[in-house]
Order: C-alpha cells, then structure tokens, then sequence
C-alpha cells in the first residue's frame, strides 16, 4: 500500500475527460516538472543520510538502509544531465520498485499524485523518441510533464553496474 502518499490522495484531482486515468506521482527537479506512474512508487521518504560507495558512477549517490533494507540511491538531477548537488533536508526520495529490485530516487520537492486521462498522456513525438528515459508527455493546462520510464532510467543502468565495467 502506498502509505507514506495517502495524505496527497485526497488532494488528487479529478480526470479532466472520460475514458480510462492512470495515478502518476508528481515531482520537481531544478525547475522541472517530471511524473512516475503511482504504481511504480512504493514510498516517498523524507531525506536520510546516504552512505557513498567508492567506485561509483557519479549519478549512483550510495546507500540507505530502509527497514532493514539496503536501498541504493540514485541522483536524478545527474542522470537527467543537470549539476549535481549535496542532498538538502527538505529533499525527498521516491522508493521505486521492479520485479528485482528497489531503489530510492533523490529529488527536489514531491508535488502531489494527480489522476490523468489516457487522452492527457501521450507518447513523445518522433523528435523525441531517441530519448530512452522518457516513457510519455502529461498536458496539464499550459504546462508539459515528462514521464520518465523507471526500467530504462533505473534498473538497466543498474544491472549494467553489476555486470561490469561502465
């Protein structure tokens, strides 16, 4: 159950049109506005201390413990190609899951989870579509939020860590 995020339901707005919604977690990063499918996002954390491992790629900022738990955690602002900064107390962190494994996910600011209609949600354009990390665009008034695909982002660079040199 996504328990550290069931204050913001209540504030969830509503689809703006009918057909089929999705629940996307909203965050900032810089002045960005990015969104992970809620499905994906098992807790939001207020910020801990992360223990660096040596040997690193520059965007994998080390570990935490959760619950007994070893979390890696990744530097979003770095992989999304922004400067990279020490954790602030107000940041948070997404605890994303797979199939094989969690990882918690440093940003600025959770903005809220917000429903969205399949009509909101489209795939980037053919432009776009090089990017590997974005899964889809959200139209919400005047503004564009990009889906960023957690596999891709995440767990492929991952196992690519594992599997040896980078």
């Amino acid at each position: 159950m996504h328990s550290a995020l069931l204050s913001w339901q209540e504030k969830a707005q509503p689809p703006h049109a009918q057909g089929k919604s999705h629940h996307y977690v909203l965050f900032r990063i810089a002045r960005q506005n990015y969104a992970l499918p809620l499905i994906q996002v098992t807790r939001v954390l207020r910020m801990v201390a992360i223990t660096p491992v040596p040997e690193m790629p520059d965007w994998l900022s080390g570990i935490i413990n959760m619950a007994g738990q070893t979390i890696t955690v990744i530097d979003l602002r770095c992989l999304l190609g922004q400067k990279s900064r020490e954790p602030e107390l107000q940041d948070r962190l997404l605890i994303i899951a797979s199939q094989q494994q969690t990882v918690a996910v440093a940003v600025d600011e959770v903005l809220s989870i917000q429903e969205f209609t399949e009509a909101q949600v489209e795939p980037p354009s053919p432009a776009l579509s090089q990017s590997r990390v974005l899964a889809a665009i959200i139209r919400q008034d005047d503004a564009m939020i990009m889906v960023l695909d957690a596999e891709r982002l995440f767990f492929e660079r991952l196992k690519k860590v594992s599997d040896g040199p980078i």
